[in-house]
């Protein structure tokens, strides 16, 4: 089967990058669970993370990550009873979501530079715990930029014991680091990122430092035409300071069967909390087989706080049978969060790729503001 040769093919990866894990001292984003040792679960509604955040999440965001904890107040004295938010309205029903505006300010080879205001997202999340802590259905909803988009809509059955879930309907499959930045090539290269949710059906496990997570579905974005479905198999090993894992994906589809592999890693060496993720793609095309891979690392870096800093580096390989075709990219990249709900951001990004392309040599500065519930 193919989806077992992909696996003889990772194995190797697999073993060779556990001594860089086992280094002094990991774990939508990421870096947050390297830092505080938790699975994504803790924080999220969905299991495989990102979307809306769970009663614990909202506690964290007011507690762990923002640099002060405001609550409401009446003239000059602090109201003690308010009660914080946390997204439940009812035993049975909870709302959140997110909202991203920028100003960003790109500067192109051989173009006129851009300075514009942009929404970036704004979505909804809404919960319906038809029998709490078992059974859920739950939408995410973008209303920003351009017309309404359904992300997700899908029914999620737990165990009794919270070791097991069965999820049905639309979602974001498992595959590697759920980044919160679509444009990390990583995110661009495999085709799953947020902007490409499936339909179909996904199991998933979390047994002591194990978790697991396996999909089939539709393929192709949900666009499938013929009886072609898309596998997607995630395993991930935890660890209070570190994490690993590894995912394949196997699309098969009548002019172009796509097999992904990638490994992911997540490690916390003091006030830095580190990601990496190496992914590697076949393409059997009609014109032909094209290999392409992508590599991804990351330094999050809490100075105090409320406060990260976020370096950096990706790189792209989109054929790897054709020279000088490689595109990198450096960000730096400084997040405050001064009370919960909000966060401002600020930072660069360079692009570089092949000289002929202008918009693969971009530099980019942006302010995003950034609310949550």
């Amino acid at each position: 089967m193919k989806m077992l040769r992909l696996f003889t093919r990772l194995l190797p990866m697999v073993v060779a990058s556990g001594f860089f894990v086992f280094a002094p001292a990991v774990n939508a984003e990421p870096y947050l669970a390297v830092r505080t040792g938790n699975k994504c679960s803790s924080c999220h509604v969905n299991p495989t993370g990102g979307g809306k955040r769970t009663e614990f999440g909202a506690v964290y965001a007011r507690t762990g990550l923002a640099e002060e904890e405001w609550t409401a107040s009446s003239g000059n004295e602090t109201d003690k009873s308010a009660r914080p938010w946390d997204g439940r309205l009812t035993d049975y029903f909870a709302f959140g979501g997110d909202l991203r505006t920028n100003l960003k300010h790109t500067k192109i080879p051989n173009q006129n530079n851009e300075l514009a205001f942009e929404t970036d997202e704004a979505i909804i999340y809404l919960e319906l715990s038809v029998i709490p802590n078992r059974f859920l259905l739950y939408i995410d909803e973008s209303v920003a930029p351009g017309a309404a988009l359904n992300r997700e809509s899908f029914a999620l059955l737990w165990s009794k014991d919270k070791s097991t879930y069965l999820k049905a309907g639309r979602f974001f499959q498992p595959f590697g680091l759920r980044l919160e930045d679509d444009s990390a090539f990583i995110r661009q290269s495999s085709g799953i990122n947020f902007n490409s949710s499936d339909t179909g059906v996904e199991v998933g496990f979390e047994q002591g430092n194990w978790a697991g997570n396996f999909a089939i579905t539709n393929g192709v974005s949900g666009a499938e035409t013929d009886t072609g479905k898309q596998y997607s198999l995630l395993a991930t090993y935890l660890r209070p300071q570190w994490r690993a894992g590894a995912s394949l994906n196997y699309n098969d589809h009548d002019t172009n069967d796509r097999e992904m592999a990638n490994i992911f890693f997540g490690l916390r060496t003091g006030i830095i909390s580190w990601l990496a993720e190496y992914d590697f793609f076949t393409d059997e095309l009609t014109t032909g087989r094209r290999e392409s891979e992508a590599g991804f690392i990351e330094a999050n870096i809490e100075i105090k706080r409320g406060h990260n800093v976020k370096l950096t580096f990706d790189s792209f390989n989109p054929d790897r049978n054709v020279a000088d075709d490689q595109r990198d990219r450096i960000s730096l990249v400084w997040e405050y969060t001064p009370f919960q709900h909000l966060q401002l951001r600020t930072g660069y990004r360079h692009n570089d790729g092949p000289v002929q392309n202008n918009l693969q040599n971009t530099e980019e500065l942006f302010v995003q503001l950034h609310t949550f519930l």
